[in-house]
């Protein structure tokens, strides 16, 4: 059998290590599969550590342009009619605008090449090369979360197919899922790797590595994209994991005491469920269509899952990583890890589920649990209905006042310009996150509402009052500048309102407002 490497390429979060290779790694090792893993991001940030601030400066990308480097109209920051403000346009390689342009333009190839200019080639060649050039491996597969993964990935499958052609090498990852079709159609992109593993990857990687042993048919490997007569061909079977059939995560081989949120001990993440339980939201973006189906994992195998990872690393906090973690599940999880006896503490995603009732929150307390992030998007019942998300208002108040009387933190995701929201509905949210009690001294995590491929809106946006602005359509872009038809707030208002909501904070907490909980 094929004997593989997989890789997390720079440059993403650093505060834990991610789970897509672990559970890789995991299933692999358990069907008898030689295979290795390594976090380059980790790797890459200490690499540039004594350039960091150099290459992540302003100064740096507008010194690009004012030389005109080949590239540089692909830098510039344009501020459109109801733009998208892009955060890191000033990260060389890796702002999501670079990307998604450059990915579209006639400069790709040579930028991937480019030692000059692409900070990621040295760093593959000095760093990383010379490691695979010793393992001997047959595959090398590379988890793809974020666009801003994506010029490190090509620039070393670049550096692969010239180096070590013999290899072959496989794409994965939630932005290769979202983005399947496009690089389909791009030709030139069969220079650059092998194979693409959409959606789910446990089941299909290992099939993939055994056909290739075998000289098996590849068309049965299940949600694969191959080569075949210069074109991309898709396998004709699909897959989605028995959550029962996984193993524990293996993190072996991680740098897991160099992430960043390892101050109070090891931080690792485990997931007890896939897909989303309500699944209904129009403007998600984790769960992009085909939504895959709900499953969650059994409880005795949750907590094997726990105790295994306590037992090889000594594991003190687990972020359940679930798109929301569904209140029966949640139950029955924090009673056995009370009758287990298990010492961990926790925190997790989940949506203002009346089924969350004051028991099962003092449970999770009891069990652990130190934070849940709740998906509150807007109080308005009128936004609430329009995006389908499923929650009341008086549901909201009464999760919030049992959390507070059991002194159990929690914070808020919401959002600000969604679809038809008004001023006034945008300033009652403000309002309620900054007033009512219990919910006053929480973080609320406040978002600009952003348009991306794979969801109802994206795929319908005038049946939900907007329109994608003309001309700002790219097969690679993620971020889409829209504006809405009737009512609504635009970019440049959401961002005034975040930073009216950032004030009344500020001013709050000055004034001895009380101690503001914090995410672990």
């Amino acid at each position: 059998m094929k004997k593989i490497i997989l890789l997390i390429p720079p440059t993403y979060d650093r505060d834990a290590p991610p789970l897509g290779t672990p559970t890789l790694a995991g299933f692999l090792k358990s069907k008898r599969i030689q295979v290795r893993q390594m976090d380059l991001n980790v790797l890459y940030f200490d690499y540039i550590k004594d350039r960091i601030e150099d290459l992540f400066s302003e100064k740096y990308r507008d010194e690009k342009i004012k030389k005109k480097v080949y590239y540089h109209r692909i830098l510039h920051y344009q501020k459109s009619r109801g733009g998208v403000a892009y955060a890191f346009e000033n990260n060389p390689g890796s702002s999501f605008s670079f990307t998604e342009k450059i990915l579209s333009s006639r400069f790709l190839f040579q930028y991937l090449a480019d030692e000059e200019e692409n900070p990621f080639v040295c760093f593959f060649m000095k760093e990383v090369l010379p490691s695979l050039r010793k393992g001997s491996y047959e595959a090398v597969g590379f988890s793809v979360t974020a666009p801003s993964q994506v010029i490190a990935t090509f620039t070393f499958c670049h550096m692969l197919k010239r180096e070590l052609p013999e290899i072959k090498i496989v794409l994965g990852g939630q932005w290769t899922s979202l983005y399947r079709q496009a690089l389909r159609k791009r030709r030139s992109f069969s220079k650059l790797f092998d194979f693409m593993i959409c959606f789910e990857g446990e089941t299909p990687l290992f099939c993939l590595l055994r056909s290739l042993a075998k000289n098996q048919p590849l068309s049965e490997v299940p949600n694969l994209f191959y080569q075949e007569g210069g074109k991309w061909k898709k396998s004709r079977r699909s897959s989605q994991e028995d959550m029962d059939r996984l193993p524990p995560p293996d993190f072996t081989g991680l740098p897991l005491t160099s992430y960043l949120n390892t101050q109070h001990g090891l931080n690792l993440t485990i997931e007890t469920s896939r897909g989303c339980y309500w699944n209904k939201c129009i403007y998600c973006v984790d769960l992009p269509k085909p939504k895959p189906q709900y499953r969650e994992k059994s409880t005795c195998l949750v907590i094997r899952d726990m105790k295994t990872l306590i037992k090889r690393y000594g594991v003190k906090h687990l972020q359940i990583s679930n798109a929301t973690f569904s209140p029966r599940q949640m139950r029955d999880v924090s009673r056995n890890i009370l009758s287990e006896g298990i010492r961990i503490s926790w925190w997790t995603m989940a949506r203002f589920d009346s089924a969350f009732d004051r028991e099962t929150l003092k449970l999770a307390k009891e069990a652990g649990c130190v934070m849940i992030g709740f998906g509150l998007e807007s109080i308005n019942q009128r936004v609430l209905n329009f995006i389908e998300k499923g929650i009341h208002r008086d549901i909201i108040e009464r999760i919030i006042t049992d959390a507070h009387e059991l002194h159990l933190p929690i914070y808020f995701q919401t959002m600000i310009g969604l679809p038809s929201e008004t001023m006034e509905e945008a300033l009652d949210t403000i309002e309620f996150v900054t007033t009512f009690k219990g919910a006053e001294g929480r973080w609320a995590a406040f978002n600009a509402c952003y348009l991306t491929p794979g969801n109802d809106v994206f795929m319908h946006p005038r049946e939900y009052g907007i329109e994608i602005l003309p001309g700002e359509r790219l097969p690679f872009r993620y971020f889409y500048p829209f504006r809405h038809l009737t009512r609504g707030i635009d970019q440049t208002m959401a961002a005034k309102l975040i930073r009216l909501y950032t004030s009344i904070k500020e001013k709050k907490s000055s004034s001895g407002g009380g101690p503001q909980e914090r995410v672990l």
